[in-house]
């Protein structure tokens, strides 16, 4: 409050060290403050207006930082007091200042508030935790707790200093460690059990440090707590999840595999090594382990898999692969497997399990039966043993069940299957142990002999097998009966390929169903050469398709009665280098290959070309017709009726031109059904023929049925004329004439034939007493002459 004592104090300071600004005023004394720009107030009790305590209070009370000096006069000691208990930091008597007592004072209050600043800054952190803090003394009494541990327990901060560090704790758990163990310890962790107010109790973990005196004493310990209940909950669940995980590693059918790709070395799991037949220690962790088994042509395949799934190139692993057993055979499995990845993306594990799937691979789901592959790999085991022992022999039997698409389309499938299910055990029953029996598909069977002394003891199962199969099945209450073509071949030196033993008992099956069924065939030699013979002529029958080598010719057709010409047939024959073939040497091969259609054109446009030329000879009163002989395929044809169309308006032949020539057992299985679509060509004048009449079904009884316009008597009929087939014939003409039906006999060979013929009253015939086939040029001929010479007389004339 005066000059004088201002420039005392700014006298005791040393300028060095400090400065001193002085304010002349209540007012201006807090807006200093409120600046905090100063680390000391000299604050002087007496102030215009106001006392220092005044100013110490309102400072205090607003929360100014720096520490304040109250400066007093002599005997002021209850002021001193006052100031003090108002937020002081210490007091001066004015009559006793000196430049120490003025600078200590000050250091010390600075040093005194920046302790205190640590002090509540250390409580403020410590108060603001999340994890709890508890000092207590020696004894276990609680001196300090901070609010995270005293809501951790469910207690206020309050309740936990009136209490014992111990009763946070079970009562089983309460036991504190003596003196002797807290100088002794100075710093413990450990895990323990806490009681929340409510009774609930929850764990924790502890870390607890010893405060020493001087004299190493403890004087308190500090407890850091930690609630560990969601970290518990994870443990136990990690431990549960790798209990299952172990479980199902020992449990699984799967073999599991761990590859660590840093350091190569791969876990294999108990099961993946049982699977190829080792015991634990038999296998190492090395990769080959794995990869060093896989078969020849399957290992390139995984090890491609492998570094396409590793570079990220596909999603997963996954491969089924031959892999060797201890006992040396391929076994079949999958093997799946996800490769785990770094943040870049790098692979640095691989991880996945391996299935045995030989059995899903190997046998046939219906039957339980070795499937195809495993026969085959069957069969190449026991060729191996036969090139090592000369005296073994094997043999393999193809079966082939007769008429068991009848089974499945009048039964259904499910009796088919049961019917399959029953051969099974069937042909299990006529083996010996050691021999195999599989089931290659549908209702293909084989069956592989592994030891046979003589040729002959194939033979004697496969008459074995034949009677078993005899007796019927019952399916549904129905009796079902089936039989069985065989086909054998037979291992004789071991070094047959695998695969020409398969092929060679397929190709004997296929004769055996070929030879009537129900009985078996060997392949040998000679069905080797008939084999090698029928592969000839169907390349032959190729290039002859090719090169244009299939001929037409003609044979007349006469009329018995009056000698003149009435017709041709078109027979088909093969230029075959110098020679013509006739069709029993191809005709056959012609059907089963489908050549018969595209070959079968050729003949029809032929045929009507040369009928349409005949028409420019006759003059349009005449109409010499052209018979066309049509395979049952070609009579079954959908396009037939289309094809026809075509080639008549193609060559411009009217339909009364051509006359169809069909087997009597297509017309009767067809029931018709062929003609159908050729009703409109027979409306315009197209005829339809039964061909070969007499040969086969001879249903007399049903030709007014038949949607035909005559018929012709087979040559094997005409044949017989003197042995006995007369009625035959006889009761052929009638029926026909009773329909007005026309009838032409084929093969009239000798001149008692034709006489039989014309006594009988028969129309039509051709055969070689009136000409052999001719090729166009001479059919047009002898139209062109009106007659044809044989032995060197006038049979008939034309016109």
């Amino acid at each position: 409050d005066d000059d004088t004592f201002h420039f005392i104090l700014k006298d005791l300071l040393s300028p060095a060290r400090y400065s001193l600004d002085r304010v002349a005023g209540y007012a201006a004394a807090l807006e200093a403050m409120a600046a905090g720009t100063h680390d000391v107030y000299l604050v002087d009790y007496r102030l215009p207006g106001h006392s220092g305590l005044d100013l110490v209070r309102e400072a205090s009370a607003r929360g100014y930082a720096a520490p304040m000096l109250v400066l007093t006069g002599v005997g002021d000691r209850e002021v001193d007091l006052e100031a003090m208990k108002a937020g002081a930091a210490d007091y001066l008597d004015k009559g006793r200042i000196d430049e120490v007592t003025l600078e200590r004072a000050i250091r010390h209050a600075i040093e005194r508030k920046r302790a205190a600043d640590s002090l509540r800054q250390l409580k403020k952190a410590v108060d603001t935790l999340q994890i709890g803090l508890t000092i207590t003394d020696v004894a276990g009494r609680i001196v300090y707790t901070n609010p995270a541990e005293a809501a951790l327990h469910g207690f206020t901060v309050e309740e936990m200093l009136r209490s014992e560090g111990r009763a946070l704790s079970p009562r089983e758990d309460w036991q504190p460690p003596s003196v002797e163990q807290v100088r002794e310890f100075r710093r413990w962790k450990r895990e323990r059990t806490r009681q929340r107010k409510d009774g609930t109790v929850f764990p924790v973990q502890l870390l607890s440090d010893v405060v020493m005196d001087e004299g190493g004493r403890p004087l308190a310990i500090v407890t850091l707590c930690e609630d560990i209940t969601e970290r518990k909950q994870a443990e136990a669940a990690l431990r549960e999840s790798e209990e299952r995980y172990a479980l199902a590693v020992r449990g699984t059918n799967d073999g599991i595999w761990d590859w660590d790709l840093a350091s190569d070395r791969v876990y294999y799991s108990p099961r993946w090594k049982a699977i190829l037949g080792f015991e634990d220690p038999e296998v190492g962790d090395a990769p080959a382990e794995w990869l060093g088994r896989i078969h020849p042509d399957d290992i390139g395949r995984v090890r491609a898999k492998l570094a396409d799934h590793r570079e990220g190139r596909i999603p997963l692993f996954e491969d089924e692969h031959r892999i060797r057993h201890k006992d040396g055979v391929y076994r079949w499995v999958l093997s799946r497997g996800f490769a785990v990845r770094d943040a870049s993306g790098r692979a640095h594990r691989m991880a996945g399990a391996q299935t045995d799937v030989t059995d899903r691979r190997a046998y046939d789901s219906l039957t339980g039966l070795p499937n195809r592959a495993l026969f085959v790999e069957r069969v190449g085991y026991a060729a191996s043993r036969a090139r090592r022992r000369s005296e073994h022999r094997f043999a393999l039997l193809f079966i082939d069940l007769d008429g068991f698409k009848a089974v499945n389309d009048t039964l259904g499938h499910p009796a088919g299957d049961q019917v399959l299910i029953g051969v099974a055990r069937r042909l299990e029953a006529c083996v010996r142990p050691g021999d195999v029996v599989a089931r290659l598909g549908g209702d293909e069977y084989a069956v592989l002999l592994e030891r046979i002394d003589q040729p002959d003891g194939a033979t004697e199962v496969a008459s074995r097998i034949l009677v078993e199969l005899r007796p019927p099945f019952s399916v549904g209450g129905r009796d079902v009966t089936i039989s069985a073509s065989i086909g054998i071949a037979v291992s004789l030196t071991g070094r047959e390929a695998v695969e020409d033993l398969v092929r060679d008992a397929d190709t004997a099956m296929y004769r055996a169903k070929a030879a009537g069924k129900d009985r078996y065939e060997v392949f040998d030699e000679d069905l080797r050469l008939r084999l090698q013979a029928r592969t000839d002529l169907e390349t032959a029958l190729l290039g002859a398709v090719e090169r244009g080598e299939f001929r037409v010719v003609f044979q007349p057709i006469v009329r018995l009665a009056t000698g003149r010409l009435a017709g041709f047939e078109a027979l088909l024959r093969w230029q075959r280098g110098d020679r013509l073939a006739a069709p029993d040497e191809f005709l056959a091969m012609v059907e089963e290959t489908g050549l018969i259609l595209p070959i079968g054109s050729v003949v029809l446009r032929e045929a009507c070309r040369q009928a349409r030329r005949w028409q420019d000879l006759t003059g349009p009163d005449l109409v010499l017709p052209v018979g066309v002989n049509l395979s049952d395929k070609q009579f079954r044809d959908p396009a037939l009726p289309t094809r026809i169309e075509a080639i008549l308006e193609e060559t411009g032949l009217l339909a009364a031109g051509l006359r169809l020539e069909v087997s009597e057992a297509a017309i009767i299985e067809s029931a018709g059904a062929g003609t159908q679509g050729l009703s409109a060509l027979r409306a315009r004048g197209l005829q339809v023929h039964i061909d070969d009449f007499g040969s086969g079904y001879s249903s007399l009884r049903y030709l007014h049925a038949f949607p035909v316009d005559g018929l012709k008597i087979d040559r094997s009929v005409v044949a017989r004329l003197d042995s006995g087939s007369e009625p035959l014939v006889r009761a052929i003409l009638e029926a026909a004439r009773g329909i007005r039906l026309p009838v032409t006999a084929e093969g009239v060979e000798t001149d008692a034939q034709w006489s039989r013929m014309r006594g009988l009253q028969c129309e039509l015939a051709q055969g070689f007493r009136f000409s052999a086939p001719v090729d166009a040029e001479a059919a047009a001929g002898l139209i062109s002459a009106g007659a044809w010479h044989r032995r060197g007389r006038v049979v008939g004339s034309g016109g």
